[in-house]
Formats: structure tokens, C-alpha cells, sequence
């Protein structure tokens, strides 16, 4: 039987976040944190947003390890791991979606990405279902950025993204000629090679949402203990692992400042998510630069 104490207990447990379960941040803080890198770069600034789709906070233990042996076993820190990487260089932080108590919304993809793009929770129109696209008081950083003539890229396989949370500024985008692209996939392998691309083609914001994770939790189950949706999380580390070594190959990296964000839209409990529940809302927020350089 779930218990919400011990829930609590595993994500405080020392070693794995830079913050508590009491000191959760919001998600819609991304947006805020990755506008500030641009503004504040001393260097070109770059960025690269993996979005880690259905990822519960919890699994973060089989990445990083704990000081409690009951939590993280005899297991060591992942290496080859980009949330080890992310954490040593910044910070990991314990994070929440689905809006505050007092104006709650649907904790599930559309409403997740949207608001950690937009700085913002949904509209209450917006905060249930998918019938719904983003309009001009709701600008993603992606339009934000290029409005200010830097190049950005979105990456994604859900086609509601397409067809409806962002058909708006889609259009926006080719109707001004921004240097703001949208890119379709089937599988998160297609996803991988093309966000690597846009790493080569000097894209200036890169932003891509990994399916897996999710995928698993849906057909086998959003548990911390369930090897499919565990093995899938650390596969997905190691892949995004591979994308920071990218950034690292490049020949300007070092007249480049990059911020890497890694993050989740939801959590999970049984084969679902949507609700209130502590399962649901809990998730993770990496940043490569502790969140305290980026708010103040």
C-alpha cells in the first residue's frame, strides 16, 4: 500500500536533492530561469531544455545516491549520467506541477510543458483537457527568444503539441518569419538524432520532450519499482548524457555559455496521472547552474 509518509521520506533523503519536499519549486520557474541565462551571459548564450516525459521525482534515487542505504542500497551514484553531470555543475531540485491548492489544474502533459514554457499556470479554460491552443498572453520562451533574434527549436512526437497547444504560435512564427522551428517524430531514437543536429546547426534554445519514460508508465506502470519504467529512466539518462557530450564537442563551446535544463511535465501512480495526487504532481527540475544564480 502507498504510503505518502514514506513517499516523502525517500525524496528527502539526503545526497539526491539540493532542496526538500517542503521547498519544492514550481515548474513554471523554467521559463523565468532560461530567459535569465540569456540575459545575464557574459559569453553567447545557448541552452538545451530535455524534457523528460511521465518522469516521477522518486526515480531519481536509482541516478543519484542517497547518505540513507535503505533509499539507494549498495548502489553508487550513476555515472555516464546526465543528472550527475547536471547536478554537479548546478543543482537538482525537487519541483511540482498541476498549479497551487487554491487554482489546481490537470497535472498531464499538455498542461505540464506549457506552463514550464510559458512561465505560467494554465488559463482556466486551459486547465483540463486539450482542446485548447496558447494565445499572444501566453508566449512560450521559444517565441519570447526568437522574437529577440535567436534561433530555436522545438522537438516533439505528441501530435496534440502540433495540432493544438502550439498550433497558434506555430502559425505565428511562419507568419513572421521567426527563426522558430517546430519538428515532428515518431520515436524518441528519430528525436535523439535530430536534437543532435540542432546542436551541430548552432541553434541558440533546443528543446525536446523524451516519450519513454511516459509511455512505459502507461503500459506497465508509473512505479519506482517497476523495472520497465526504472530501466527506461536510466536509458533515457544515458541519452541525454550523449547530448551534453555534443555540446561539449562543439568548437565554439568555449565562447559558449549553455544552461541545461532537465525536466518532467508530471508524474505518475498505477498506469495513469492527471489528478492531485502526490504521485502526480511531484517531479524534478536539473539545472547546470544553481537555481539561485538564476532568480536573483
Amino acid at each position: 500500500m502507498f504510503s505518502k509518509k514514506k513517499y516523502i521520506e525517500s525524496m528527502n533523503a539526503k545526497g539526491i536533492f539540493n532542496n526538500t519536499y517542503e521547498t519544492k519549486i514550481p515548474q513554471t520557474i523554467i521559463s523565468s530561469v532560461i530567459l535569465k541565462h540569456f540575459e545575464k551571459s557574459t559569453k553567447k548564450p545557448k541552452c538545451i531544455f530535455i524534457g523528460w516525459d511521465g518522469c516521477r521525482c522518486d526515480s531519481m534515487k536509482y541516478l543519484i545516491k542517497s547518505n540513507n542505504e535503505k533509499v539507494s542500497g549498495a548502489n553508487d551514484t550513476a555515472v555516464f549520467s546526465a543528472i550527475s553531470e547536471v547536478k554537479n555543475s548546478g543543482g537538482l531540485y525537487i519541483s511540482y506541477v498541476g498549479g497551487e491548492e487554491n487554482s489546481p489544474q490537470e497535472t498531464s502533459t499538455a498542461q505540464g510543458w506549457a506552463s514550464a514554457l510559458c512561465g505560467k499556470w494554465m488559463k482556466s479554460p486551459w486547465k483540463n483537457g486539450i482542446d485548447w491552443s496558447l494565445d499572444d498572453d501566453y508566449p512560450t520562451v521559444l517565441k519570447l527568444l526568437s522574437q529577440k533574434g535567436f534561433k530555436t527549436s522545438f522537438n516533439a512526437i505528441w501530435p496534440i503539441h502540433f495540432e493544438n497547444t502550439y498550433k497558434n504560435e506555430i502559425a505565428f512564427a511562419e507568419q513572421n518569419d521567426l527563426s522558430q522551428y517546430y519538428f515532428k517524430f515518431e520515436t524518441d531514437l528519430e528525436l535523439f538524432e535530430n536534437m543532435k543536429d540542432r546542436i551541430k546547426n548552432d541553434d541558440d534554445f533546443i528543446f525536446g520532450i523524451f516519450e519513454n519514460p511516459d509511455i512505459n508508465g502507461h503500459s506497465t506502470g508509473f512505479d519506482e519499482r517497476n523495472y520497465r519504467y526504472v530501466s527506461g529512466i536510466c536509458n533515457l539518462d544515458r541519452i541525454s548524457y550523449k547530448l551534453l557530450k555534443e555540446i561539449k564537442a562543439r568548437e565554439s563551446f568555449e565562447n559558449e555559455d549553455w544552461l541545461v535544463v532537465i525536466a518532467s511535465d508530471h508524474g505518475g501512480h498505477s498506469t495513469r496521472h492527471g489528478t492531485q495526487n502526490i504521485q502526480d504532481r511531484t517531479t524534478f527540475l536539473a539545472l547546470s547552474k544553481p537555481v539561485e544564480d538564476l532568480t536573483q
